[in-house]
């Protein structure tokens, strides 16, 4: 419980210019209060079980050690878990999330990470002292001489072990996270959770039933209500059965048999290009390639996560409650983007420079078509520069030419997406490249990714195949993700460009989009015709109306975007409608926005069923 709080007394020092300094913080307070009194009960656990095998009297020196152990190691793991929340609230401005549960899962890409960002010799030395410490005081005030007393009664022993473990399990089936109520400013509500409570919670909750949890319609006015959504004069529905949302795009024209690079860039907020109002010139080479070839210039990301980013890529979905579908064991089989490709004979592949085995992006790729190029398969000394996270951008880029050269030696087409690396924390690069060095924060990062992709455009102009060729740079999501709001919409804002001096004229795509409309708008510049099950549009087909709306997300709550509307989708069959701004973030809440609530509901409701259902398999 102290350390729970100091905790958030720190956060709280934290976050100072970003909470609401009004009632409620003391409702946040008093929230925090309960949620830290039923974490402490769970943090009990395994006292319980270490007084179950406690030694009996007749060792009283190896009774007094194991009491001190457990006592030191209790109080360097719950003051290493207020250590990390202190710099996970400083990356993320949120408590232990989904996050967390794949940082501990993820260990090595991860501990690597933070081994390079943080001084970690110094901060476990810190813990180590601060543990010896805690267990001196608690002899000192007699709590350990108390517990080394003990009980040889093995009834009383076996009374407290077993009613201790179905206290705790009454306490995890009743106690809910969802029971916080909501808060006009979100900093107050991540005050008031508990780390470890928050940590077990989204261990838990990987997946959810949206039909269960979340506001739904009659099933066939929701599947109705969705194909009036997605059916366009371009994309006729398929059938005439009421519950088929797969649509045909056909064209009259020769497809183009042109080669597509899509390059998932990590963290490019639209906010961090000069075309995105920032002046320090972060992004030249991105800026010129925006006015030499498609710019979508309003495309909101559908969540915070990269697996999120190559979901909204690859299946064109809406992010469906939970994780992304890359994380789920259904997630091989699937109708994607590149079986597309595969169909059509061309040679596909998941090009990265770390472990594909993170985020099961692997299991995901290789399980839907595509060859898997990651770190693990490259030749040695193809990596000159790398991190925890992997080769740096210039090393794939490299590599991304070798494997285009590969494809066409072997005279095939080819589809290779791209996964970067360069511009995550700890925002380490090759020095003497750009202006800022290595080490100096995101903004060194960027610059220096910017720089890789100039040297991939010129470098690929040499290759017999670059005049064939569209490159799609896209981010997978924002810099940064928390903002006051429910879901602050500046946070999704990313930018989007398809570049090819020879295929795509320059245009700037203005009108509000989404991250799922960007593929099915390449594959019309290349004029396919197929049958669709994916929920995002040609943007530029002819004859049909604009959508002008996004999709973002946080795990639990999913929303749609419009114009000047935002209708966010929550767990428990609540929902909540504000009028947005989306220059400023700005949200007031909205009674009544048409249909948009519907349209929300009828597209998250359908897609997850569609998921669920297999409907999504080949």
């Amino acid at each position: 419980m102290v350390i729970s709080w100091l905790t958030r007394m720190a956060l709280l020092l934290q976050a100072r210019h970003d909470v609401s300094w009004d009632g409620s913080l003391w409702l946040s307070v008093g929230w925090g209060i309960f949620f830290d009194g039923v974490a402490a009960l769970f943090v009990a656990g395994p006292w319980l079980l270490a007084g179950w095998l406690l030694p009996s009297s007749g060792w009283p020196r190896v009774r007094q050690w194991w009491v001190r152990g457990w006592a030191f190691l209790y109080a360097v793991t719950l003051l290493f878990g207020g250590v990390a929340e202190w710099f996970f609230w400083d990356e993320f401005q949120v408590r232990f999330n989904f996050i967390a549960v794949d940082y501990l899962v993820w260990t090595q890409e991860v501990w690597g990470n933070i081994n390079e960002s943080y001084p970690m010799p110094l901060i476990w030395s810190g813990l180590a002292g601060c543990g010896v410490a805690a267990v001196w005081l608690l002899e000192r005030v007699g709590a350990l001489p108390w517990m080394v007393a003990g009980s040889d009664a093995l009834g009383r022993r076996a009374l407290s072990f077993f009613g201790g473990v179905m206290l705790l399990a009454a306490l995890a089936a009743g106690v809910h996270q969802s029971w916080l109520p909501a808060f006009a400013n979100q900093y107050n509500r991540e005050l008031a959770k508990n780390g470890l409570f928050a940590f077990g919670a989204a261990f838990w909750e990987m997946e959810i039933d949206y039909n269960r949890f979340y506001r739904t319609l009659p099933g066939d006015e929701a599947f109705a209500r969705a194909r009036q959504l997605l059916v366009t004069p371009a994309a006729p529905a398929a059938s005439a059965d009421p519950r088929e949302l797969r649509r045909v795009i056909a064209v009259q024209k020769e497809e183009k048999r042109w080669n597509v690079i899509v390059v998932c860039m990590e963290s490019l907020s639209w906010d961090l290009m000069e075309r995105g109002r920032n002046k320090q010139q972060l992004t030249p080479n991105l800026d010129r390639l925006s006015r030499e070839g498609l710019y979508f210039s309003n495309l909101y990301a559908t969540g915070t996560r990269t697996v999120r980013g190559m979901e909204a890529l690859t299946l064109s979905l809406p992010p469906t409650p939970g994780q992304a579908i890359l994380y789920r064991p259904r997630s091989t089989g699937l109708v994607t983007l590149g079986s597309l490709f595969v169909d059509r004979g061309y040679d596909c592949a998941f090009i990265y420079g770390g472990d594909g085995g993170f985020d099961y992006m692997n299991r995901y790729f290789a399980g839907n078509g595509y060859r898997v190029v990651d770190k693990p398969a490259w030749a040695r000394g193809e990596i000159t520069f790398e991190t925890s996270w992997g080769a740096c951008d210039e090393d794939l880029f490299r590599k991304v030419l070798s494997e285009g050269d590969r494809a066409e030696a072997a005279g095939k087409p080819f589809h290779h997406f791209v996964m970067t690396t360069s511009n995550h924390r700890p925002f380490q690069f090759p020095d003497g490249k750009v202006r800022l060095k290595s080490d100096t924060g995101r903004h060194g990062a960027v610059l220096y990714a910017d720089y890789a992709v100039g040297q991939l455009v010129e470098q690929a102009r040499n290759h017999a195949w670059f005049d064939r060729t569209l490159f799609v740079f896209c981010a997978d999501h924002c810099a940064s993700s928390a903002g006051k709001t429910e879901l602050d919409s500046r946070r999704y804002h990313i930018p989007a460009v398809v570049w090819s001096p020879a295929l795509v004229p320059p245009q700037e795509y203005k009108a509000l989009c989404s991250q799922i409309d960007v593929m099915p708008t390449v594959l019309g510049l290349m004029d396919w015709s197929y049958t669709t099950r994916f929920f995002g549009h040609d943007l530029l087909a002819a004859g049909s109306p604009k959508p002008k709306r996004a999709f973002i997300s946080n795990y639990q709550k999913v929303a749609l975007l419009g114009p000047k509307e935002l209708v966010i989708l929550k767990p428990r069959q609540e929902s909540s409608q504000y009028t947005a701004n989306l220059k400023t973030g700005e949200l007031t809440p909205a009674t009544e926005l048409g249909t948009w609530l519907d349209d929300a509901t009828a597209y998250y409701q359908s897609a997850s069923w569609i998921f669920k259902s297999g409907g999504l398999v080949r």
